[in-house]
């Protein structure tokens, strides 16, 4: 709505005629605007579905009385790197689905949080000061959980009780994350995580897959690994995905070979490895009538489509 940015009092004019003309106003989308400040007027928009301030570059705290807005299905705070907390009163929003966080918060206000049992989708962006996010709370709904550029997260707890339904997980970004830590207070558990789409991107830490993912042999799909500089290897129980069709590896300069049974992946359809030479240079010879005419080595790419290679 504001790709040139827009001062408070433009926001102030706007909010002041939605309230007094559009009361059944829906979507308010506020992205990319530059106010420090939000109205308390927000709160009487009874309808609002969807409301976005994301990408303002100022804001330093919400009105309470946008947790007035219990239709609320959507919100993004994402990228506003000056917002001091989350309002007040938060777990009223029961609708909510879709949630998009930036916050100086140390920890998020599990308190809060734990009455948003129709959250779905969860991403947390830029949250440098916090170095855990869960604490136990369930989120019996949520499907996606996305986690970018928390500088200080040391750990992400994930286990089958307090994410039954999660199914997409992609971490970026974090460079302090250790995804295993939480592996020493992790107990087995029946029934397993049933993730299907998993994506590790920019993880120093990550020197190894962690262990719980052999928890989703059964379910996972997709798996994405990309710009970990660290990573040395992929476990032999990788073979026993016997579900997975796409396997991307890119930019892993220390990962050099793959598990020597990684041919019982029989429903593998895409396999794509580039940026790592030393394992291309091994792979090469093994599918070079497979690879991507003009690129080079550095890239092993083979796909199957129907019955065929190509």
């Amino acid at each position: 709505m504001f790709p040139n940015g827009a001062e408070g009092a433009n926001v102030e004019a706007l909010l002041n005629t939605c309230v007094s003309k559009f009361k059944l106003l829906r979507v308010l989308d506020l992205r990319d605007s530059t106010c420090k400040t939000l109205s308390r007027s927000i709160g009487k928009l009874k309808h609002l579905r969807s409301f976005s301030i994301q990408n303002n570059p100022n804001i330093k705290r919400l009105p309470n009385s946008i947790c007035k807005l219990q239709n609320l299905q959507f919100l993004s705070v994402l990228r506003c790197k000056e917002l001091e907390a989350l309002p007040k009163g938060f777990r009223k929003l029961i609708c909510l689905r879709h949630l998009g966080i930036t916050t100086k918060q140390p920890v998020l206000p599990y308190t809060e949080i734990t009455n948003l049992i129709s959250l779905e989708l969860l991403s947390i962006q830029s949250c440098h000061n916090m170095e855990s996010i869960f604490g136990g709370v369930k989120f019996p709904a949520l499907k996606a959980l996305n986690v970018a550029a928390c500088h200080s997260l040391k750990s992400l707890p994930l286990d089958v009780i307090n994410f039954p339904e999660l199914e997409t997980l992609t971490v970026k970004d974090c460079v302090n994350l250790d995804l295993d830590l939480w592996k020493e207070h992790h107990e087995e558990q029946n029934p397993k995580l049933r993730l299907k789409y998993v994506a590790f991107w920019g993880l120093p830490q990550l020197v190894a897959l962690p262990q719980w993912l052999q928890e989703t042999a059964n379910s996972l799909r997709t798996l994405i690994i990309s710009d970990c500089d660290n990573l040395e290897m992929l476990p032999e129980w990788l073979s026993t995905m016997t579900n997975l069709k796409v396997l991307l590896i890119y930019g892993c300069p220390k990962l050099i070979s793959l598990p020597d049974n990684i041919h019982h992946l029989t429903a593998l359809e895409r396999l794509h490895i580039y940026g790592c030479h030393q394992l291309c240079e091994k792979c090469e010879p093994h599918v070079a009538p497979l690879a991507t005419p003009g690129r080079g080595s550095g890239m092993v790419k083979r796909e199957k489509r129907g019955d065929h290679d190509v």
